[in-house]
């Protein structure tokens, strides 16, 4: 299989869960995902759709080489830039507040919705290419 069919997959699957994660995390801590109540709809799924780039891309190269616990790591810390840095921008300028770029992101550091979607996205990157090299090897 395509490696980067896998990323794609991958990258599917990382959207799907955090969706899943941030429900129940919602639900059940009955906290909101952006708590903003002038950010648009459309802040979280750019946040997410950010994460899932970067996952996209560190499967797609980590299957090839390296190994997939430290690619796991690389893709969790990039991802948690990418998700706080989109969202950061995103609210500055909804705001058209450039104090947002240092207030939205200390804000949402330690949020469930971030650091969700970083465990996500380690399990899925560490996954995905363990499994795609396996697939790969040839058995005996």
């Amino acid at each position: 299989m395509s490696r980067w069919l896998v990323a794609t997959m991958t990258s599917v699957l990382f959207i799907a869960l955090v969706i899943a994660v941030t429900g129940f995390e919602a639900l059940l801590a009955n906290v909101e995902v952006i708590a903003q109540t002038d950010a648009t709809p459309y802040l979280g799924p750019a946040m997410v759709i950010g994460g899932a780039v970067v996952v996209f891309v560190a499967t797609g190269l980590g299957i090839r080489e390296g190994n997939p616990g430290v690619t796991g790591l690389v893709a969790a810390a990039t991802t948690y830039l990418v998700m706080l840095g989109v969202g950061a921008v995103g609210y500055a300028l909804i705001r058209r507040d450039v104090t947002e770029l240092l207030v939205f992101p200390a804000g949402y550091a330690l949020g469930p919705f971030v650091v969700g979607s970083v465990v996500v996205a380690i399990l899925v990157v560490v996954g995905a290419i363990a499994l795609a090299r396996r697939q790969t090897t040839p058995s005996h």
